[in-house]
């Protein structure tokens, strides 16, 4: 399914948390055979960790949903892509109520916000500042992935754990 993507050495997987980016980043390193490198190696959201992972050596796809708001920042590296997970908002939204996720207040302060759906406003921030600035841009609906052989459905995960993918 994402055997296009070989050909780049590092991949990012970004977009709103409760989108699908772990399941992605985890289905894409599976069929380019590249590193999975989870978002908890680069402490989440240190734009540090992240940049050393850039400039390593090593093929890897990195799952950072939290630091979406610089993805167009490392767009423009030779042999990076970024990949952003979409997803219908309401269902992203359910998501984080099932899972009791409380992080968007932390989030919209990375986009100078107090306020507002911050799945909207990284979707809205996408589209009208980063993908043009991103020289190999992707997005992948989320609904996509259930063709993959690591798809698990939905009733099978509905007592999943955040960060649960199996």
């Amino acid at each position: 399914m994402f055997e296009y993507l070989k050909e780049f050495d590092k991949i990012i997987v970004t977009g709103p948390q409760r989108s699908g980016t772990r399941i992605c980043a985890k289905m894409i390193a599976h069929d380019t055979g590249h590193d999975y490198i989870d978002e908890s190696v680069i402490l989440v959201d240190s734009f540090l960790q992240l940049w050393k992972r850039i400039h390593s050596e090593g093929k890897m796809v990195i799952h950072c949903p939290c630091l979406c708001r610089y993805a167009h920042m490392f767009g423009r590296i030779e042999g990076v892509a970024v990949v952003l997970m979409c997803r219908s908002v309401y269902a992203i939204m359910a998501s984080e109520k099932r899972v009791d996720w409380g992080w968007e207040l932390m989030e919209l302060a990375r986009y100078d916000l107090s306020k507002g759906c911050i799945s909207e406003v990284k979707y809205d921030f996408w589209e009208a500042h980063q993908r043009d600035l991103i020289d190999n841009a992707f997005e992948v609906e989320y609904e996509s992935l259930a063709t993959h052989p690591l798809w698990i459905d939905a009733d099978a995960r509905k007592d999943f754990k955040w960060n649960q993918t199996q």
